[in-house]
């Protein structure tokens, strides 16, 4: 028997569940009240965008400068530095970056992960268009 790749075999397969867990815990918000929801002048709005990222991210650091031209422009649209605001990922149980929490009239409506999720808050921002 070749232990070897037995052994390579067993840690691929942990590898593999660990990024699964990471994947599968953004169903677990999709529901659930805003966690943060006394804590932002925006509580009234029907909508808001977390934006979860951090410096050392690569692809939060294409995303980021877009995230936040929006946050000048709607409060609704909120960019989080998991670096500095720890207690607030965790709160959202952000375990990668950048990650997108979609929150309507106080419950999250969807978590996206990766460098994909650019397109997805567009799509989001342009359907809500306004802090109404």
């Amino acid at each position: 028997m070749n232990y070897s790749l037995v052994f390579a075999l067993g840690i691929g397969v942990l590898i593999t569940l660990y990024f699964a867990r990471i994947y599968l815990s953004r169903f677990k918000l999709i529901g659930e009240q805003n966690p943060l929801r006394n804590n932002h002048q925006e509580d009234n709005a029907n909508w808001q965008l977390y934006y979860f990222h951090s410096p050392r991210c690569g692809a939060c650091k294409k995303i980021t400068p877009w995230v936040d031209e929006q946050q000048k422009k709607l409060p609704n649209v909120i960019s989080i530095d998991i670096s500095t605001e720890n207690d607030t990922a965790i709160k959202f149980h952000i375990r990668a970056t950048p990650t997108a929490v979609f929150i309507e009239k106080n419950k999250i409506i969807d978590v996206q992960l990766g460098s994909s999720i650019g397109e997805t808050m567009k799509e989001f921002i342009e359907k809500h268009g306004s802090t109404d």
